[in-house]
């Protein structure tokens, strides 16, 4: 059992399926839902906002501190920083860059951005993505907003690429955000210990409620994927992690129930009950 000093907390993708699909819930009443089920931290996602006006979000900062919450992190899914069309990718940067400010309107720590569709091995896309984390990076300094990047496709499949990135895009505003499910089994553990020593928040997703903490599923490309969430928590609490480990996804089904049953779960294995 892997113990140490981590909050848990909620990133917002857990409740996609009421927000985006079913449209039971909207972004202003997640924060309430999120206290209701004892968190103190959450993660935002882009496509869940409607408008980026004053107007929304001033009322998304309202229903945050209503519920008297901190925002760690938006997961920003949306840009291609790999695009071989110049244009396009900038087009795309300078779009990421006003999320830096809509954070800062709400009181979000960071934003995480990705490194863009593209093959692992194309080592051209890898270095348009480094181009755009390094002007993004920029911004995050500007701004006081931190920068993360996750192992989420692309590029970052790899992490080799991953440590590439870290290397060359030299800011204290670029962090990373490990997500204990992305990688495949053969590249999870060296992914982990690269992303790890940089984390600033991270992704956990509950498959089952094995109790020693090993996770078995079929990716959505067919492929059978295995993790072991102890194992991620100790690689973690090596790297002396501080940041909130934040449920993103659930096995029970209904997304209410994924994030209650799934809080409890990780609590159990984290020894914080």
């Amino acid at each position: 059992m892997a113990t140490f000093g981590a909050e848990l907390g909620i990133a917002g993708w857990i409740f996609q399926r009421s927000i985006r699909v079913d449209q039971t819930m909207t972004l202003l009443e997640l924060p309430k839902v999120c206290r209701s089920l004892g968190v103190g931290t959450i993660e935002l996602v882009s496509t869940f906002f409607v408008s980026q006006s004053a107007q929304y979000l001033n009322e998304l900062r309202t229903a945050i501190a209503e519920q008297e919450l901190r925002v760690r992190n938006i997961a920003v899914d949306m840009g291609n920083l790999a695009n071989p069309d110049a244009a396009a990718r900038q087009t795309d940067i300078e779009a990421l860059k006003q999320w830096f400010h809509v954070a800062r309107a709400i009181g979000s720590e960071a934003i995480r951005v990705n490194s863009g569709a593209a093959d692992p091995t194309d080592h051209l896309a890898l270095a348009r993505s480094i181009e755009g984390f390094r002007a993004l990076a920029e911004a995050a300094g500007q701004t006081g907003v931190y920068l993360l990047i996750e192992n989420h496709g692309g590029a970052t499949a790899d992490p080799r690429n991953v440590q590439e990135i870290l290397d060359k895009v030299e800011s204290p505003w670029f962090r990373t955000c490990p997500d204990s499910s992305n990688f495949t089994p053969d590249l999870w553990d060296e992914g982990m210990r690269i992303l790890a020593p940089r984390a600033f928040s991270c992704h956990v997703k509950v498959m089952s409620y094995s109790p020693d903490g090993e996770q078995r599923w079929t990716y959505r490309d067919g492929a059978p994927r295995e993790c072991n969430l102890n194992r991620f928590f100790e690689i973690l609490r090596k790297a002396n992690y501080t940041g909130p480990i934040c449920l993103e996804g659930g096995a029970t089904g209904a997304d209410l129930d994924n994030a209650r049953d799934g809080l409890a779960y990780v609590r159990g294995l984290l020894g914080l009950v």
